[in-house]
């Protein structure tokens, strides 16, 4: 299972858009809030307080907005959670014996479960939050430029959109066995999508100090998740 998850690494090639999409120029500084048009969580240039999580415009196309912080953590920069792919609850070991959705074969639970009740952000944090698509993923890649940098002595890449608002990505790294792996070094954040290509795979945003890929990684580890909503 392991050598399974480093596969990722591997093919990850087959996520890879050529370019990082540099973002052009705002003059539009504006920090104020506007409200959400659905009537759901309040949307926000910056975080305005320390009452996370909050909804984060960052200008992209599809007018989807990110949220300040991982699942599971009280600040930007703080790791949060650790998950499994569709499963929404942290445990003490993650390997193809503990995972939820592998008996004797994986189970198939979706395509894209994002705002399913496999979608770890939907069950913790409620609607509209959810778990991004990789279409989505890959706007954020693709119309955004990267820093690796630190916020409070936390390693991480900033990501700033069209509009010249940011959010940051901590380096969490993973959790596989009984192991958190990578912590500083790396980022693994799960989609809600499903590769076609295997059925035990799950198509992910891998980072480092130097780059930002598609990956594709078996479903048993434990990644960080970044919520979206409209």
């Amino acid at each position: 299972m392991k050598t399974l998850r480093k596969i990722g690494i591997v093919l990850m090639s087959v996520f890879m858009i050529a370019g990082l999409g540099a973002c052009g120029d705002d003059d539009d500084n504006d920090n104020s809030q506007g409200d959400h048009d659905s009537g759901g969580p309040t949307v926000y240039a910056e975080c305005p307080d320390g009452n996370h999580p909050h909804l984060i415009d960052l200008g992209l196309p599809s007018g989807t907005k990110w949220a300040c912080c991982n699942v599971g953590a009280s600040k930007p920069e703080a790791s949060g959670g650790y998950y499994a792919w569709g499963e929404t609850e942290e445990k003490t070991v993650y390997n193809e014996g503990t995972y939820l959705y592998c008996n004797n074969g994986w189970i198939h639970i979706g395509n894209n479960i994002s705002g399913t009740e496999y979608d770890v952000a939907r069950v913790k944090w409620g609607a509209p939050w959810r778990m991004p698509s990789l279409d989505e993923m890959s706007e954020l890649r693709d119309k955004c430029t990267r820093e690796w940098t630190q916020q409070n002595g936390v390693n991480g890449i900033r990501v700033t959109g069209p509009n010249g608002k940011s959010i940051f990505l901590p380096a969490a790294g993973d959790r596989w066995g009984e192991h958190l792996d990578d912590y500083g070094s790396h980022g693994y954040y799960w989609s809600g999508t499903l590769y076609s290509g295997y059925e035990y795979n799950a198509c992910s945003l891998y980072f480092g100090s130097g780059y930002w890929y598609w990956s594709i990684f078996s479903r048993g580890p434990g990644f960080s998740v970044r919520p979206v909503a409209e």
